[in-house]
């Protein structure tokens, strides 16, 4: 397959290295590039407060390990959560296990033990993410009794691209799929393109982590969704088909 891989670097790289190595021929095109966050520098307070720690993403971690190892602080002794593998592999990086569940969205969140109403009423909940992002998770552990506080660990910057020079580059390359990671990069491949894409961007497969992302899809007219267990790169390399000779 020739997919193209949209996310940030340095997991676009990394991405298509593993694609690469499956036999595949990824198209490399980040769309963003992730900053620190300006909340960082709340972070030592907001984790000494903090009775339950979540990240839900990837980047949120690594951005606030990076902050903490550049001030000479660790992570302190806490219950942490990961929304899913690529995020706990994240956590397990910076020395941290943390706990992720099966279903890698806010909903396998929600129905692990760790955040059930009698666990978390009148906790301080910290969540750890980029500048833009679902609300659920928030807003049901704030209905559990919890209260929740955002660190902002990194911000998603637009890079500038040609979106109709990379659409006929991407052509040329024979692009059959696109992996989709989050709402934020689907958003931005439609501002990208021009209104004549339409047609090809139906006919490729999209590779996403959660029936939220695919039926957010299908609801802008794409049929071809494949679901796969999470946004870690053995779980995309998972769900693509194998290579034949």
């Amino acid at each position: 397959m020739t997919p193209l891989v949209l996310r940030p670097q340095p997991q676009a790289d990394a991405l298509c290295q593993a694609l690469a190595q499956a036999g595949h021929h990824p198209v490399c095109c980040p769309l963003f590039a992730l900053t620190p966050g300006r909340q960082l520098s709340q972070l030592p307070q907001a984790l000494a407060e903090a009775t339950l720690v979540i990240a839900v993403s990837a980047p949120a971690v690594e951005q606030a390990h990076h902050w903490l190892q550049a001030h000479g602080l660790s992570w302190p002794a806490k219950p942490t959560l990961a929304v899913g593998p690529a995020t706990a592999a994240a956590w397990q990086q910076a020395g941290i296990q943390a706990l992720a569940p099966e279903q890698a969205d806010s909903e396998g969140l929600l129905a692990l033990p760790a955040l059930q109403p009698q666990a978390v009423a009148d906790r301080p909940v910290l969540i750890l993410r980029g500048d833009s992002g679902r609300e659920f998770l928030a807003q049901q552990l704030t209905a559990r009794g919890a209260r929740v506080r955002y660190c902002e660990c990194y911000r998603r910057e637009p890079l500038p691209l040609d979106g109709p020079s990379l659409w006929h580059k991407w052509r040329s390359s024979g692009v059959d799929s696109v992996i989709i990671t989050s709402g934020d990069l689907f958003n931005r491949l439609c501002q990208l393109l021009p209104v004549e894409a339409k047609p090809w961007l139906e006919q490729l497969t999209y590779y996403v982590p959660s029936t939220r992302i695919g039926d957010w899809l299908a609801q802008a007219g794409l049929h071809h969704i494949q679901l796969t267990r999470g946004a870690a790169t053995a779980a995309i390399l998972a769900a693509l088909p194998t290579r034949t000779p």
